[in-house]
């Protein structure tokens, strides 16, 4: 089975080339997302000068937003209904649930991030990055990467 992966990168660079490499480098590095294969989607790359770039910004973030907010509401689902509930969380569905909302909320990069600003490690957009957005659109890279993890290759490998 494959498993698709879409996020949109946000890094400050003298040109795309330079940006890639960085988005490159970070993939190779992180510690907690490892792909089979990463794409680069050169139509969907993009400095803040062009005209799609804020709307798309936009609609990163909202999709970080949506995915907190699904994710808030299976932990409701499963009983945690107010901040006091988190005392009583058991290890297992719900706290991976816990951890993965902090992840999003504190910029911990993770596969459920849509949108990721790489400078700020953040998944939002700070009044500070947008002055620098504004101050040299041309610098700032919005990079879409395509990763696939091939279900089960990994665990197979570690068993021989």
């Amino acid at each position: 089975m494959i498993l698709s992966f879409e996020h949109d990168m946000l890094v400050s660079d003298p040109d795309l080339e330079t940006g890639e490499h960085h988005v490159r480098l970070f993939f190779e590095k992180s510690q907690l997302v490892h792909y089979d294969s990463i794409d680069i989607d050169h139509s969907r790359c993009m400095n803040a000068a062009a005209p799609q770039f804020e709307k798309l910004v936009e609609e990163g973030v909202a999709r970080n937003r949506q995915v907190l907010s699904d994710l808030l509401a299976k932990l409701n689902r499963e009983g945690c209904e107010n901040l006091q509930d988190i005392l009583a969380i058991p290890q297992g569905f719900q706290s991976k649930l816990l951890h993965t909302i902090s992840h999003l909320l504190d910029g911990f990069f993770g596969i459920d991030s849509r949108f990721y600003d790489m400078d700020e490690i953040s998944h939002w957009i700070t009044g500070s990055r947008r002055k620098m957005i504004a101050d040299s659109p041309e610098t700032c890279w919005l990079i879409r990467v395509k990763g696939q993890l091939v279900y089960g290759q990994g665990f197979e490998k570690e068993s021989d």
